[in-house]
C-alpha cells in the first residue's frame, strides 16, 4: 500500500519533469548567469517573500555549493540597509508568484536605481504582473 503511494508520487514527479517547457526560456537565463558569474565575476542574487523567499533559500543554497557564488537576499531587509550586497555585474533571480509582490517590485526599484543595467531573472505564476514586465527573462 506504502509502495503504491511511492510510485505514485514519483510518477507525478516524472510527468511534471516530462511538462517543463523546452521553449529556449531556461537557456536564456542560464546564458544571463553563465555571463554573470563566470564572465564577469559576479553572484546570483536570489530574493522572494514568504513562501516565495523559502523557495529563493532552497535556490541559493546549491547554487552555492556547486561552484556558483550565490545569496539569498530578503526583499523587506534589502530596504534597511541590506542592498549594499549587491553588486553591479550580479545577477538578480526574483521570485513571486503573483507577479506583481509589492516588496519584490520594490527591489526591483531599488537595485536599479544602484545599478541601472543590472540583468534580472523572474520567476512567477502569473506573466501578465510587473514581474515580467521588468525581467530580461521570465
Amino acid at each position: 500500500m506504502i509502495k503504491d503511494k511511492i510510485k505514485d508520487l514519483i510518477d507525478k514527479e516524472v510527468e511534471a519533469i516530462r511538462n517543463i517547457p523546452i521553449d529556449g526560456v531556461i537557456e536564456k537565463a542560464l546564458d544571463l548567469i553563465y555571463e554573470q558569474v563566470h564572465i564577469k565575476r559576479g553572484k546570483v542574487v536570489v530574493s522572494g517573500m514568504g513562501k516565495a523567499g523559502q523557495i529563493g533559500v532552497n535556490i541559493a543554497t546549491p547554487l552555492s555549493s556547486t561552484g556558483t557564488p550565490a545569496i539569498f537576499l530578503h526583499p523587506s531587509e534589502s530596504q534597511h540597509g541590506d542592498l549594499g550586497m549587491v553588486q553591479e555585474n550580479d545577477i538578480m533571480f526574483l521570485i513571486s508568484n503573483s507577479g506583481k509582490t509589492r516588496e519584490i517590485v520594490e527591489l526591483e526599484y531599488l537595485v536599479k536605481n544602484l545599478h541601472p543595467n543590472i540583468k534580472i531573472i523572474g520567476l512567477t505564476g502569473h506573466p501578465d504582473g510587473a514581474l515580467s514586465e521588468f525581467s530580461d527573462v521570465v
